[in-house]
């Protein structure tokens, strides 16, 4: 195929579809590309934020489609990246409930950073995935943003819930594809593995009180874990004193005396 003539020797005269240059011609604007994407990457770094990413290893093998949860999934060890971020905090939004508060983040990322950083992740990309991107499913910390927070509280964690590679009028400059554009929602932690929430080096800071430590009880049975009060008597020991149908025939009134049997008898 021969190429264009941008000549154009007749200004004002076209005389073929080819004949003028054009600026979304992208098969002779590679080097224009390669400067806005430079230019994403330093804009990225100069005014962006360090956090820690947490991939998810979810895989579809041992997941069940049928209740929706993949109960093997575990989080990849994070590793630092930087953001270009908005976060909208205490953004409320309408639900079935209601009015409810809470936060959502938009950041950018350029392809070639998250490629650097995560295509060595052992076990993940090298055999569940072809390509390495973010995915929704994927959490990171907002870890420098939030490292002096009072009362040892730590970053935020967000949720990735969407993940864009084209938005002609945020950032496909000349057409080009430069970074990845995230939306995530604050994380609704629920002790996945490796998220350290309950963050252990904050906790001994500040006499084992952590500002993210969250109530919870996992003990099998029986009393409260760390419970002061007294243990309560098994009901078997007493289950006979305090049965039901006694009590009912005692202090209620006595259906023996009615004939109950059309309702499945009564005792």
């Amino acid at each position: 195929m021969s190429q264009p003539d941008y000549s154009c020797e007749y200004p004002g005269l076209v005389q073929t579809d080819e004949t003028c240059f054009r600026f979304s011609d992208k098969s002779v604007q590679e080097n224009e590309r390669t400067l806005f994407s430079n230019w994403w990457r330093e804009q990225i770094n100069l005014y962006g934020t360090k956090v820690d990413y947490f991939v998810n290893t979810y895989n579809v093998l041992s997941a069940d489609n049928f209740y929706g949860e993949e109960p093997t999934k575990v989080f990849a060890e994070p590793r630092k990246l930087i953001l270009a971020a908005t976060l909208n905090e205490n953004a409320i939004t309408l639900s079935k409930f209601g009015f409810e508060s809470d936060d959502d983040i938009t950041a950018y990322i350029h392809i070639s950073t998250f490629h650097d950083a995560f295509y060595t992740l052992s076990g993940v990309y090298d055999t569940q995935y072809n390509v390495v991107e973010p995915k929704a499913g994927d959490v990171f910390q907002l870890s420098e943003y939030g490292n002096d927070r009072p009362s040892s509280r730590q970053g935020k964690y967000f949720e990735i819930t969407e993940k864009l590679d084209q938005d002609i009028a945020q950032m496909n400059q000349l057409g080009g594809h430069y970074v990845f554009l995230l939306k995530a929602k604050r994380l609704d932690y629920s002790f996945e593995p490796n998220i350290p929430f309950n963050d252990s080096d904050a906790a001994t800071r500040f006499e084992g009180i952590s500002g993210n430590y969250q109530v919870f009880e996992d003990s099998f049975s029986g009393r409260l874990s760390g419970g002061e009060n007294t243990e309560s008597q098994g009901k078997k020991a007493e289950y006979d004193e305090y049965d039901i149908d006694n009590i009912s025939r005692e202090d209620v009134f006595d259906m023996s005396v009615n004939d109950t049997d059309v309702y499945g008898d009564y005792y």
